[in-house]
């Protein structure tokens, strides 16, 4: 499975989760919170369709995260 472009990758909601290092409760918080955030799709207009995400999406949306972080202080407390 070599050469996957991510544009056609389509990926659950606990492996974006994990991609993004947040748990699946924080990424569905962050998809009514964060105008960023993708908000997935589903294939069937009903509740138990379980939802989908472009890798591509999820991608880009974890390099604006990490643009939006601080750097981490490497002095100990």
């Amino acid at each position: 499975m070599q050469n996957l472009n991510p544009a056609y990758v389509q990926i659950g909601r606990q492996e974006a989760a994990t991609i993004l290092g947040i748990s699946s409760r924080e990424l569905d918080r962050l998809r009514t919170t964060d105008s960023q955030c993708p908000v997935g799709f589903k294939k069937a207009d009903n509740q138990m369709s379980p939802v989908k995400f472009r890798l591509s999406d999820i991608y880009t949306y974890s390099a604006y995260l990490m643009d939006q972080a601080f750097p981490a202080s490497s002095k100990s407390k």
